[in-house]
């Protein structure tokens, strides 16, 4: 709350100070303003919208006519806003829907069952399925998916619906949808298509909600300000991994400039290390800044040398099973399903709850920004940044995350450290991955 009434003292001051004679053209750097602290996490659309309408009628009172169009770009902005109904709005309610997570029995060759997440009215199956390929091997045939049943040791019967998945020749990723939701009691799933089974899964019930043991959430050290440059370098890391190359560069002068933003908000210290550790990011990535690289974190620097070689380590192959729920952190609930990896890259895949929206599709140009950090650890102390590389309403409720890992894992790691960090709680736990 401190920080709220900061940031909206440090907006309203600036829009008055913007009214008086002599000071036009400070309406765009009200709008740049107002667009961080919502960035920044400590304020929301709404509020913002109702300064930067109250900021325009003034102005046409006085009868200023500087272009301002309050909330233009705000509509546009997704990045994470606290409060704001996403895929969970039944937590940001106060309705928390029940999740369970049943884990598949040992590995099978061909078809894999990362976890099966049971909510209140569905069931979320993160699979990996093998087909055959006279049967269909691209996006284009749908009739491959749709042709799919599935069936429980109970003789219960599902109606199936599939989120965005990727194909690689003829085995398809992603998550099935399982209607209604199975019983906590299922102990067998098969999913079988017009030319025989494709998955044969065992899954086990997983005590305590599956909830992984030891993790809990403790406050986040940095300030929204350092936070949000910390996810401003993570969001570099993340371009330079996927090849994005047309979004302008950071500048000397748009540095100094945010970095006064935040601190006359009252969301950054003048003594915070996080402007030089950005300055020394983008002056290794080769852009017209300096910073001492000893700042320089050393997992960023382990992406930036992956990347950065000619010849890398190629992608593991397989499918690995986690199956676990995480407490909830700032809001937003996560179950951990598992990875699937190969020539694409690494993929973690999770179920969501509360997160705020996103755009259905990613921008050309940027990365996702969800207002969490994400990194993984491999068991030989190699660093992951997770990245959104596709999120899938489930309805309801629920969505489902397609995390890529920066840089890929590039063996079968026998666990995962995941460490998230929201905009006041973090966490870290350690996940065994069974592949």
């Amino acid at each position: 709350m401190e920080y709220r009434e900061r940031a909206e003292t440090y907006l309203r001051l600036l829009a008055e100070a913007a009214l008086r004679p002599g000071s036009d053209g400070h309406a765009r750097r009200i709008r740049r303003a107002a667009d961080l602290l919502i960035e920044a996490g400590v304020l929301t659309e709404p509020l913002t919208a109702r300064i930067l309408a109250d900021f325009q009628l003034s102005l046409h009172v006085r009868g200023r006519q500087e272009v301002f169009v309050p909330g233009g770009r705000l509509r546009h902005l997704g990045s994470f806003a606290p409060g704001a109904p996403g895929l969970g709005s039944g937590l940001a309610s106060g309705q928390p829907s029940s999740w369970r997570v049943l884990r598949p029995g040992q590995p099978t060759l061909g078809s894999r069952l990362m976890a099966l997440i049971l909510l209140n009215d569905k069931g979320l199956a993160p699979a990996t399925l093998c087909f055959s390929p006279a049967v269909g091997t691209s996006e284009s045939d749908v009739p491959v998916l749709t042709g799919l049943t599935a069936t429980d040791n109970l003789g219960t019967a599902y109606r199936l619906s599939f989120t965005d998945g990727t194909w690689a020749g003829s085995t398809w990723t992603g998550t099935v949808v399982l209607i209604p939701a199975p019983p906590a009691t299922v102990r067998k799933l098969d999913i079988t298509g017009p030319a025989g089974p494709v998955l044969r899964a065992d899954v086990a019930d997983v005590p305590a909600d599956g909830a992984a043991p030891g993790a809990a959430p403790r406050s986040v050290q940095e300030s929204p300000g350092e936070r949000l440059l910390t996810r401003r370098a993570e969001a570099m890391l993340a371009e330079l991994a996927l090849g994005i190359h047309d979004k302008p560069a950071l500048s000397q002068s748009a540095l100094a400039e945010l970095a006064g933003t935040l601190e006359a908000a009252g969301l950054l210290s003048p003594l915070s290390p996080a402007p030089a550790r950005l300055a020394a990011l983008s002056q290794l990535l080769g852009l017209p800044l300096e910073g001492p690289a000893s700042e320089v974190p050393a997992r960023w620097t382990e992406i930036m040398a992956y990347y950065g070689r000619r010849r890398r380590l190629a992608p593991v192959t397989g499918t690995a099973a986690i199956g676990m729920v995480l407490p909830e952190i700032d809001g937003v609930r996560l179950a951990m399903a598992g990875v699937r990896s190969g020539g694409a890259g690494s993929f973690l895949h999770a179920a969501v709850q509360g997160l705020a929206p996103l755009p259905r599709r990613r921008p050309p140009g940027t990365s996702w920004d969800t207002g969490f950090s994400v990194w993984a650890r491999d068991d030989a102390g190699g660093w992951h940044l997770g990245t959104v590389e596709d999120i899938s309403p489930a309805g309801g409720t629920a969505g489902v995350l397609r995390l890529a890992l920066l840089p890929p894992l590039c063996h079968e790691t026998a666990s995962l450290t995941i460490e998230v960090t929201g905009p006041s709680q973090q966490m870290a736990v350690d996940l065994p991955a069974r592949w």
